[in-house]
């Protein structure tokens, strides 16, 4: 329990620490310029944005602190109470979540692997909300024989792997899933969507 404390710590220090600083000099650096009305309110907003994620972002790592484990029901909640954030904030999109009968609903994942799962999924989620132009976004949880599979599809515009540049955010996944130990698969087509799958290995 405690390594898992140090480790939601030091990803509390990384993550948290770092956009916060972003908000701070983002503000400073507005002292120094002469801007338009309009976008002064533009940039203020944008801000305003970062630091409601930010205040998201810390609140889901205190949820994983205070856990000895965090089971499938757990990470149901939370995922159907991002979901419903997700409906508020957006428009022309449905948004499905469903877990198979086959899952094993009394697994318990520890602290810190439930909260990389979940920051795989949200990633997977806004990232399809921002910039696969999709009308349908789906959750799925299945369990083959020895492994847990989240999987999140979209049927938006999909890209060919040669035309994006690696961002943060895929970084991030990629990161999160080599702390969990799991296989992350990005697969896309263009014009026909993009899935996104962790498979943890649940022994």
């Amino acid at each position: 329990m405690q390594e898992q404390r140090l480790q939601i710590s030091r990803d509390l220090h990384d993550n948290i620490g770092s956009q916060l600083t972003f908000i701070i000099s983002s503000i400073d650096n507005l002292k120094y310029f002469d801007i338009a009305k309009e976008k002064l309110v533009s940039k203020f907003d944008n801000i305003s944005g970062f630091t409601k994620n930010t205040i998201t972002e810390l609140r889901d790592t205190i949820w994983a602190m205070n856990k000895n484990a965090i089971s499938i029901e757990d990470l149901q909640i939370r995922i159907t109470n991002f979901i419903d954030q997700a409906k508020l904030a957006t428009q022309g999109i449905s948004f499905d979540f469903a877990i198979e009968k086959n899952v094993n609903a009394s697994h318990e994942f520890s602290s810190i692997e439930g909260m990389n799962i979940y920051r795989i999924i949200q990633e997977a989620v806004n990232n399809a909300i921002k910039y696969a132009n999709t009308s349908q976004i789906k959750i799925l949880l299945q369990q083959k024989s020895n492994k847990m599979i989240f999987s999140i599809s979209d049927n938006g515009i999909g890209f060919s792997e040669g035309e994006i540049e690696i961002g943060n955010g895929l970084n991030n996944m990629k990161k999160r899933a080599l702390e969990l130990k799991a296989e992350l698969k990005i697969e896309a087509e263009k014009g026909k969507g993009t899935m996104v799958s962790i498979a943890k290995d649940i022994g």
